[in-house]
């Protein structure tokens, strides 16, 4: 299905390897594209090239077992920015520099599809964000760049697109993969650029205002494999306060506490009623004596 809707997407990276725990892409990029570290992958001996995906397949996997944050523990985030009927104003600027971002949507989440949450990442449907790069065709510029994800049916695609080459976008099962061949291409061109890319992070996905932002779209809840993050939001935890209401055994207690000290306040009313009554009957017998 996703191979008939989008038939030249990359497969090497899919929704779940790199992007799965924000990690950065590390493959050493020789200054070739990604079709030429292809070919040459296929002349290794085959002992060899057993050898580099069993190395391959154990550091993900030391990856994946690593320790991790504790997301239940309340992080500090500046969300973005709302209008009064509590809407995300949108295009929202993110980072600064370079790795200033420019959210345009934040699309709609397809909680029933496995392919399109893992535990730390949701990947919405019409997510938009743009961001300034080198361009791939003129030398010492930059151009805008757009990253999407679109619907392959059983799984995200991952889709940049250059302001300047708007007929070849750049697609990938991972939003890591989609970003690689543009730097592999950079790099083949002379281009000095970083060999390395978060796809989450390019895209503006990994900043927390977008996170907390996405978490909170409709149908997020749902996302089985989803570790929800809890918040610390303009300096007071954004997860509900507990209250009375919340805790039937606090009201209760505190019910129960107003019943017993009724009779007591009633008591100490009337003692004071009957002392106010004896010195008025004194005081008026002393005025008129027998």
């Amino acid at each position: 299905m996703l191979l008939e809707a989008y038939p030249e997407v990359d497969d090497n990276f899919s929704s779940d390897s790199s992007d799965n725990e924000d990690s950065v892409l590390n493959a050493s990029i020789g200054g070739e594209s990604t079709d030429a570290s292809v070919h040459r992958k296929r002349d290794y001996a085959p002992t060899a090239l057993a050898a580099h995906d069993s190395a391959t397949h154990l550091t993900k996997r030391r990856r994946n077992l690593g320790p991790r944050e504790n997301r239940a523990e309340p992080k500090q985030v500046e969300s973005l920015q709302r209008d009064s009927h509590g809407s995300i104003i949108l295009p929202a600027t993110i980072g600064k520099g370079h790795d200033e971002v420019q959210i345009h949507s934040l699309g709609r989440v397809l909680w029933d599809r496995d392919a399109f949450h893992t535990p730390r990442y949701i990947w919405p449907v019409g997510f938009k964000s743009t961001r300034m790069c080198p361009s791939l065709l003129v030398s010492n510029s930059r151009c805008l760049y757009s990253s999407e994800i679109l619907d392959g049916g059983g799984s995200p695609v991952f889709q940049v697109t250059a302001e300047d080459m708007p007929g070849k976008p750049f697609r990938a099962m991972s939003s890591s993969g989609a970003w690689k061949q543009i730097l592999d291409k950079l790099i083949a061109r002379g281009v000095c650029v970083k060999t390395h890319a978060s796809g989450p992070q390019m895209y503006g996905l990994s900043h927390l205002g977008v996170t907390k932002a996405i978490q909170e779209l409709e149908g997020a809840d749902k996302c089985q494999k989803y570790i929800r993050q809890a918040w610390v939001d303009d300096g007071a935890e954004s997860t509900h306060a507990t209250t009375d209401d919340d805790n039937p055994h606090r009201a209760s207690s505190v019910a129960n506490s107003s019943v017993d000290a009724e009779p007591e306040a009633s008591l100490r009313r009337l003692s004071v009623l009957d002392s106010a009554t004896t010195a008025v009957t004194n005081g008026s017998m002393a005025s008129h004596p027998s």
